[in-house]
């Protein structure tokens, strides 16, 4: 009597698990479409075909390689000159390297070099827990991690160059030099967090809004979470002769301390006012 309930308690966790395969497979096809060696994800609209395919689908699929945000197309290497037929994914880039056998004819473009070459024009330091040199004012979000990456290496003139009319911004922008730097006399290090940038213009000038959550430790091992808003500017394209003039620079800033327990999504979806 027991050996029947164990068998029929066998057939039925049998039955359970393969009527779930069948719903998990079921509910993974329902999200792509697979038609003649392709598959169209229309959670993006984007058709993976062929190698790229078979490699997306052997190394990780969706986790490790994410939907398709681009169809195939043609780009020129940064690394070597050459062009690649690729394909961009949410989390890799596909190369096809016809001069290569399989399994390596398809690759993933060197995203790290391409970044770390774009952003960190000095290098990545050969020390732990160093922060490298990032230095970018083409955009707003981009001239704010600079200049706090400028505070954290303690390079304080750099960070004050980005102040709006540095090295003698009005002072309703910024204190005196030596006010500025004795301001961070016991910061260790600023961690930045931005939110969603608003952009403005008129009268030849650009400026951006960016809501801010900045979590800052100091000399005395103590941590301080400071949230407000960041005004940046920038004059519109072809109304100076000076290219510097394009380049963003910092307007004004409002900071408030807030409770060190604070959700960082709260406070960043708080209005960015001054």
């Amino acid at each position: 009597m027991n050996g029947r309930i164990r068998a029929l308690s066998l057939v039925g966790a049998g039955v359970l698990l393969g009527v779930l395969l069948s719903v998990g497979w079921r509910t993974y096809s329902s999200s792509a479409q697979t038609a003649g060696g392709c598959q169209t994800f229309p959670q993006t609209g984007y058709t993976v075909c062929g190698k790229f395919l078979d490699y997306w689908q052997k190394h990780g699929g969706l986790a490790q390689q994410g939907y398709p945000i681009s169809q195939q197309f043609v780009e020129t290497s940064y690394l070597n000159g050459k062009p690649y037929t690729v394909q961009y994914c949410e989390r890799a880039v596909f190369e096809l390297h016809p001069e290569n056998a399989a399994p390596n004819d398809v690759l993933l473009s060197q995203l790290g070099t391409y970044l770390g070459r774009q952003n960190y024009v000095k290098g990545f330091p050969k020390q732990n827990d160093v922060e490298p040199y990032y230095e970018n004012r083409n955009e707003p979000v981009a001239a704010l991690k600079s200049y706090y990456n400028a505070i954290n290496l303690k390079d304080y003139e750099r960070a004050y160059s980005y102040f709006r009319g540095a090295p003698n911004p009005d002072p309703s922008v910024a204190p005196p030099y030596t006010q500025f730097v004795a301001g961070y006399a016991d910061t260790a290090s600023v961690a930045l967090a931005v939110g969603k940038v608003q952009q403005d213009a008129g009268a030849g000038n650009i400026y951006a809004s960016i809501p801010v959550v900045l979590t800052a430790k100091h000399t005395d091992g103590s941590t301080h979470v400071y949230a407000g808003c960041y005004i940046l500017h920038r004059v519109s394209d072809v109304i100076s002769q000076d290219p510097n003039d394009e380049l963003w620079s910092i307007q004004s800033a409002k900071l408030t301390e807030a409770p060190a327990n604070s959700s960082v999504d709260t406070l960043l979806a708080q209005p960015c006012t001054q």
